[in-house]
């Protein structure tokens, strides 16, 4: 009862009380699960994974990921090697509610929180090249009609994984929501990284340095309290999405989760002498075939959901920053920042051949007249997302929170919003 009143704080109010509308229906329900086998010399036989129970007290292994990133991929794998499915921190069946055992996140992105209270003690960081998160972000996004909302994305949630986004719909997207995403990309591992560096205010519970909230100066920045008080947010492995997918160093990118889980109190893990088999057979039998004409390079996806070339290059920027930041003194014995370093390494010429050869073919294109970026401002408000924030929406629906932000409204025009203090 306890962890469902905290995450009410995080969660909308809906999300919330059918939370625990569900508890009581699971109360002492238990499951049965079976590891896959392990039959020797390298032979395996794949079985499905089975949820761990909430009366299984365990140790907890945390999946975290930027939006975009693959997550499906590597949870898929991680339920393959243990035998335990894997959680959601936003899951409203039943046996996901007190998120034992082995949970994917978002956190602290605005599409994740922080529902498990003190129940996870490892944390595993996803990482892929932002070119293609961020835009397979959008497509998600564009599939539950960009829902920030429990109502809203619970309405579309059969939407997922079937359709494209039109390409317009992208570029508006991409262009309003660029430069955050690019930030947040790389505040994501650096959250993780830095052990929960928190990068929003504290009023700012969406997280998302909306108007009238902004991102904290790097002197402002301090230990999310979560990190301080219920784990230890230091990733004890680095997955690349992109090495977990090629079936040749699949196997052993996908054997640092297994290694992770090894010899945790509470969980299970097949044999390592059967975890390259098991990952074929993960490849083979998983319910969730990566999307290949719509969430990766190559084909329609890359020809659809480009970038211009000044995007590009802030991009390549954002990663050749990141690479030298874990690459420097303070990081050069750290493994885990080594391989962030290695996979930046390996994202930078990428990202470069695709500059070039959009510079080689350069397509003249009008620049954006002067009522685009409005014209933008004005689409991010109907969708609901813009004006979220509105001085008068919060003091007449949330006069506690208006008490404690009213400071944040200022005395001018920003985006749209009429931010006049007033009375």
């Amino acid at each position: 009862m306890r962890v469902i009143i905290r995450n009410c704080i995080n969660a909308a109010i809906a999300a919330c009380l059918l939370l625990f509308i569900i508890s009581q229906f699971s109360i002492g329900k238990s499951y049965r699960r079976a590891l896959s086998i392990n039959l020797g010399a390298g032979n395996c036989e794949w079985t499905e994974a089975a949820p761990l129970g909430r009366d299984k007290e365990s140790s907890g292994v945390l999946l975290a990921a930027f939006p975009g990133s693959g997550t499906r991929l590597v949870w898929q794998h991680a339920e393959g090697l243990t035998g335990i499915q894997v959680g959601d921190d936003f899951m409203l069946a039943p046996d996901g509610l007190d998120r034992t055992g082995i949970i994917k996140t978002q956190y602290p992105n605005i599409e994740g929180i922080w529902s498990w209270g003190e129940k996870m003690d490892q944390v595993i960081l996803l990482i892929r090249n932002p070119r293609w998160a961020i835009a397979s972000y959008h497509t998600v996004l564009y599939e539950i009609h960009y829902a920030h909302d429990w109502q809203t994305a619970y309405k579309y949630y059969n939407r997922l994984f079937s359709m494209r986004p039109p390409q317009s719909a992208w570029i508006r997207w991409r262009d309003y929501k660029f430069d955050d995403e690019v930030y947040l990309w790389k505040e994501f591992i650096h959250y993780w990284m830095e052990g929960g560096r928190q990068y929003w205010m504290d009023w700012d519970y969406e997280r998302n340095g909306q108007w009238p909230f902004k991102w904290l100066e790097k002197d402002e920045m301090k230990t999310d309290v979560h990190c301080i008080y219920q784990m230890d947010c230091i990733p004890k492995a680095v997955v690349a999405y992109e090495l977990l997918r090629d079936p040749i160093t699949g196997p052993d990118e996908a054997n640092k989760v297994a290694q992770v889980v090894e010899g945790k109190f509470g969980l299970t893990v097949i044999d390592e002498e059967a975890r390259a088999c098991v990952y074929h057979e993960t490849e083979r039998l998983k319910k969730f075939p990566d999307m290949e004409d719509r969430d990766h390079p190559g084909g329609v996806f890359q020809q659809d959901y480009t970038f211009t070339v000044w995007q590009m290059h802030e991009i390549l920027e954002a990663v050749i920053e990141m690479r030298d930041i874990y690459s420097s003194e303070r990081w050069i014995n750290n493994p885990l920042a080594q391989d962030l370093v290695t996979n930046f390494n390996s994202y930078i010429p990428e990202i470069d051949a695709e500059i070039q050869e959009m510079e080689a073919n350069r397509v003249p294109t009008p620049a954006p007249h002067a009522g685009y970026h409005d014209e933008l401002v004005a689409w991010y408000n109907s969708i609901g997302h813009g004006d979220r924030y509105n001085k008068a929406k919060v003091q007449t629906l949330n006069t506690a929170m208006f008490t404690l932000i009213q400071h944040l409204y200022c005395d001018e025009t920003v985006d749209g919003h009429n931010c006049t203090m007033g009375s």
